[in-house]
Order: structure tokens, then C-alpha cells, then sequence
């Protein structure tokens, strides 16, 4: 397959070229890696992060694992849990329920076959969610395949670009190839992300997006996340020296538009004499769904106030569409505004339509002036739930709706 670039595919451009400039700025330490949640799981809302970590723990399961979570509010306002990408029912996910301070309540669900990848946990208490990922609130979580031979490292990007809770960490790989589970748990920084050696990007292979595996490893010089999404991508370690995962400059205004900096997020030191480990190939298959209906979902605001879809702010009491569980939906999404806003979907996995590659995704980027199609099977348990845009002071400020699939 030939080089895709991920923005290529959302902007109808082409990658950067190589030969990015690098500032020197001090590494960091090691890379750590969050403490993993033991059973009976729990967790606990605090203000120093989830259980009083930073981040929150990581809850690491296998497709066909029963998980029985218990959650505490032990904040001083109302707060939520949402298990982000996981399709899981409406009822589990339960994303406006909001838990007042001291109160409590128990999640019981089993991990769905085809979920293998990374996901995460936040709050979704309406109005506060900004505040409260700035807080620290947020954790991974790992649906373990078991198949991709590589050294696996979890990264969780976080405020202040921290990742895994620190600045600018060192990888030692421990074999040829590393595999970089990449979590944009911001509250608004969109990364257009990049592996770099002396300043010149490399090329990677992108295995996993939001819904678990892609089909075959994809090759790319570049990603963008937006907050809320994942990737998982397979770096080359067979040749010693220093690589570096940046964070590219990127215009949420569009071509033109003032850039984010270049800034240094985690760097490999790359060790001589790791083995070479072959890519895999054929991961799983993915079938094309078919939508039956088209729906049409315009994002747009008001200065920095105020966020809409279809020229609504969010209402608690008010279900803004219905659909018939078990049938498949296109929507259209259309970026009336000055920026990019990323769509988020709960509990069901859509994929893009016209995408280079087959994926199952729950977030994807509609850049200003452009339009997304995705198609999303309703095919899980029915039930209430929301769709919004991932940055956390525009969900706050109206842009979201609620979905009532029956």
C-alpha cells in the first residue's frame, strides 16, 4: 500500500515535508506507565485525579471480560463517568447521570468481541467537563489483543502536553519494533502528530484507530488526533539513535490560518542491535455498512459564547433525534463555523465515508467549511445518549445533542 497521509484524507491536501525544524529543549524522565487497576475495580473522583492519580489507572481487559466498576463521586460538585469508545449500551455508559458529591454507582458490562484497542475514561458532567480534564481527570484503558508482536507503550497525551504525567518522556525500546498507543485526552489541543529522526519525519504504520484494528497495517508520515480520539501506531526501532514524537504545527482555522507551535512530546532512545520483527498483516476484516437514511447535523457558533448544532444549544430535557435501533444512518456533518470542531458519537462506532481505509472510529475532525459523512450502524442495545464536539469548553457551552434510539 502507499504512503497515506492522514491529512491527505481529511483536507484533500498532501503530507508535510520533511525537514522540520526541532527546538532543544531538556528531555524528561523515562517514560512511566499508569498503575493498573486490580479487582474488585474502583474508582474515585478526586481533585488530584482519578483514585488520586494523574493519570487515572488503567483498566486493562480482554474482549469477553465481565467488568464490574465501582464509581465515587469524592469531588465537591456533580460529576459523571463516561467509558469513552467502547460501544457500550446506552444504560452503561449513562452519560447524563450526574453523581452529586458522596453519591456512588456500579457499572456491569462485558468487553465486545472486535474491541481490541485503546480507549479511555473522563467525566461528562455538563458545564464542567473543561474544568474538570483540566483537573486531571481522565484514564486509559486497554483491550489487550494479544497478537501484535512489539514493545506495547501506552501514550496518554494530557494538560500541558504532558504525557503520561510528564514532560517530554524517553522511550528505551526494549525490541525492534514499538507499538504507541497514542490517547488525545486534552481538553482542546488538536496534534497533528509526527515521528522524526534528525528532523526529518519517518514513516510509521498505523494499526488501530478508535474502534480497535484497522484491516492491514496503514503507512504514514503524519496523524492528526483530535481531543477524544486514538491511534496506535508501530514505529521501526532497528536502527539506533533518537526519534521523536511532535506534535507538527496545524491550523484548526484551515489553510492559512495561525498555526499551533512544534513542540517536543516524547522522544525515543533507540538502543543498537534490537531484532527486526515483521508487520502484521491481515488483522482482521472490516465490512462497509450501508446507510438507508441520510441526516443532516450542521456545526456552527457565536464568538466564543456559544456552540450549536442545527442552531440548537444543548438541553437536558430535549431529545434532538430519534432513530429505530437496528437500522443503519449517514449523517452528514457540515462545518458552518471559523474552526474545526470533532464529532463525537456515544455508544455506537461509526466509520467515514470515502476513507482511504476501512475504521471504526467514535470521533472524527470536520474541518471549517467542509463536510463529513459517516455511517453508523444502530445495532446495539437501545436507549439515550449524546453526540457533541470534543472540545471540552464547546460541549460546555452548548454544542451537543441528544440522540433516543428506540
Amino acid at each position: 500500500m502507499a504512503e497515506v497521509s492522514r491529512r491527505a484524507f481529511l483536507f484533500g491536501g498532501v503530507a508535510l515535508a520533511s525537514g522540520v525544524a526541532a527546538c532543544s529543549v531538556p528531555d524528561g524522565p523515562q517514560l512511566p506507565q499508569p498503575q493498573a487497576l486490580s479487582e474488585p475495580y474502583e474508582l474515585v473522583a478526586t481533585p488530584s485525579g482519578y483514585s488520586g492519580q494523574f493519570p487515572g489507572p488503567l483498566l486493562k481487559v480482554r474482549e469477553g471480560d465481565r467488568v464490574q466498576l465501582a464509581f465515587r463521586n469524592g469531588l465537591d460538585a456533580p460529576t459523571s463517568l463516561h467509558i469513552h469508545g467502547l460501544p457500550l449500551s446506552p444504560a452503561v455508559d449513562a452519560p447524563l447521570t450526574h453523581l452529586k458529591p458522596g453519591e456512588s454507582d456500579h457499572r456491569d458490562f462485558t468487553i465486545p468481541p472486535g474491541t481490541a484497542g485503546t480507549y479511555w475514561y473522563h467525566p461528562h458532567a455538563h458545564g464542567d467537563v473543561e474544568r474538570q480534564l483540566l483537573m486531571g481527570l481522565a484514564g486509559p484503558i486497554v483491550v489487550d489483543d494479544g497478537r501484535i508482536d512489539a514493545d506495547d507503550r501506552l501514550v496518554m497525551i494530557t494538560k500541558d502536553l504532558q504525557v503520561n504525567g510528564v514532560a517530554r518522556p524517553v522511550i528505551t525500546p526494549r525490541s525492534g519494533r514499538v507499538r504507541l498507543r497514542l490517547i488525545n485526552a486534552t481538553a482542546a489541543d488538536t496534534l497533528l502528530l509526527g515521528v522524526l529522526r534528525d528532523g526529518d519525519q519517518q514513516t510509521f504504520h498505523l494499526i488501530a484507530t478508535d474502534g480497535g484494528l484497522v484491516e492491514n497495517p496503514v503507512p504514514l508520515t503524519e496523524i492528526l488526533l483530535t481531543p477524544g480520539e486514538r491511534a496506535e501506531i508501530l514505529v521501526d526501532t532497528t536502527t539506533a539513535g533518537r526519534l521523536e514524537l511532535r506534535a507538527l504545527p496545524y491550523s484548526v482555522y484551515g489553510p492559512g490560518g495561525a498555526q499551533s507551535e512544534d513542540r517536543l512530546l516524547a522522544s525515543l532512545d533507540v538502543p543498537a542491535g534490537l531484532v527486526p520483527i515483521p508487520l502484521p498483516w491481515s488483522m482482521r476484516k472490516i465490512d462497509a455498512p450501508t446507510g438507508s437514511r441520510t441526516r443532516r447535523l450542521v456545526l456552527n457558533g457565536h464568538g466564543d459564547s456559544m456552540f450549536t448544532i442545527n442552531g440548537r444549544t444543548f438541553d437536558h430535557n430535549r431529545v434532538d433525534m430519534e432513530v429505530k435501533s437496528g437500522t443503519t444512518e449517514i449523517w452528514e456533518l457540515v462545518n458552518e463555523h471559523t474552526m474545526d470542531h470533532p464529532f463525537h458519537l456515544h455508544s455506537y462506532s461509526f466509520q467515514v465515508v470515502d476513507a482511504p481505509f476501512r475504521a471504526w472510529r467514535d470521533t472524527v475532525n470536520v474541518p471549517p467549511g467542509s463536510t463529513v459523512r459517516i455511517v453508523i450502524p444502530f445495532h446495539g442495545p437501545p436507549g439515550r445518549t449524546v453526540y457533541h464536539c470534543h472540545i471540552a469548553s464547546h460541549e460546555d457551552l452548548g454544542m451537543m445533542g441528544i440522540l433516543e434510539v428506540t
